[in-house]
């Protein structure tokens, strides 16, 4: 698999491959020793590895109902890869397609796909164009898409996060519900069962991330929780004007990463289906290893005619930016 490999003059350290345009590893110096922040597996493993460990998810992020589309008199079927429904674009979606390398600097690399017009049952070609920089104490996520033909796009980085660090060997991570957590967001999509959202509802309870508390406060006193065995819900982000869309800050009280996106919504999700996943460095990646913020549109838009639509036709291009902020305690 083809790898890229970039670094800023701050430190921050980022690997990739091709390959789902996946990022393996990114690192930073805390208190004098460098610590890794994401989860991942040997290079090999991402071929087969069914969580999405570090990959892009498209072309449509989350769920699509029924896996199917409907549009007027025409009706295209997706791929069911979480049966009935279609998520994060289908079993062979970004996350297992080859990503090429457009252009490559030290601090920055761009990519590109191509998704041809039936791909996991979508219409339209949609051009894809990402770009990963490193600027300061910043990783940007970059996305950019174009296609010929009206379909439905969202596009997210899936990354998993402990900001405690990677330690390698088998008491690899702290448990992520040690980290404290903040999403500037009002309202959230509970989920029925399958995880297709049910009405807008205001934040209560531990889904009320307003201001700063413990991941782990109040664990499972939700029904939404018990559900999902954790978090697995989209919050709904308060607007642009927003100083940050959520903010956590690692269990050892060293490292503080805030997220900032012009997306509607965030995912959080806290790994509930984490499980020995080839994990680099003879880690073990159980339950809690890893939290995800997947800044994207709503989830199962093309069934929900109140939610914003994240349709992209000719002339009408898709753009996302993420930035992912480190700051040291």
């Amino acid at each position: 698999m083809k790898t890229f490999e970039l670094e800023n003059e701050e430190g921050l350290r980022l690997r990739g491959l091709e390959f789902g345009a996946t990022l393996t590893s990114l690192s930073l110096p805390v208190a004098g020793q460098r610590r890794e922040v994401l989860l991942g597996c040997t290079d090999e493993a991402y071929a087969t590895q069914q969580v999405w460990l570090g990959a892009v998810a498209g072309r449509f992020a989350n769920r699509i109902g029924g896996a199917e589309l409907v549009r007027g008199d025409e009706r295209w079927s997706l791929d069911a890869n979480q049966a009935p429904h279609c998520l994060h674009g289908g079993r062979a979606g970004f996350h297992r397609q080859s990503w090429q390398i457009k252009e490559r600097e030290a601090d920055r690399v761009r990519l590109a796909l191509l998704s041809r017009a039936g791909d996991q049952g979508f219409p339209g070609n949609l051009r894809v164009t990402l770009e990963y920089r490193l600027e300061q104490q910043d990783l940007v996520v970059d996305f950019r898409a174009s296609t010929d033909a009206p379909t439905p796009v969202s596009l997210t980085s899936h990354a998993y996060f402990n900001l405690d660090g990677h330690q390698g060997g088998s008491d690899v991570r702290s448990d992520i519900r040690n980290h404290a957590i903040s999403i500037n967001a009002d309202r959230f999509l509970p989920t029925d069962q399958s995880g297709l959202p049910l009405a807008i509802t205001p934040v209560e309870g531990p889904f009320d991330l307003r201001t700063e508390r413990p991941i782990g406060q109040d664990w499972l006193s939700h029904p939404q929780q018990q559900q999902a065995k954790g978090f697995d819900h989209a919050f709904l982000l308060n607007g642009p004007e927003q100083a940050w869309a959520a903010r956590v800050v690692s269990g050892d009280k060293q490292l503080v990463m805030e997220v900032h996106t012009n997306q509607p919504s965030l995912q959080f999700y806290t790994g509930n289906w984490l499980g020995d996943e080839h994990a680099k460095d003879d880690a073990n990646y159980g339950w809690g290893a890893g939290f995800a913020l997947e800044a994207e549109m709503y989830p199962d838009t093309p069934h929900q005619p109140l939610f914003p639509q994240g349709i992209v036709g000719p002339g009408h291009p898709y753009s996302n930016v993420i930035e992912y902020h480190f700051m040291r305690h």
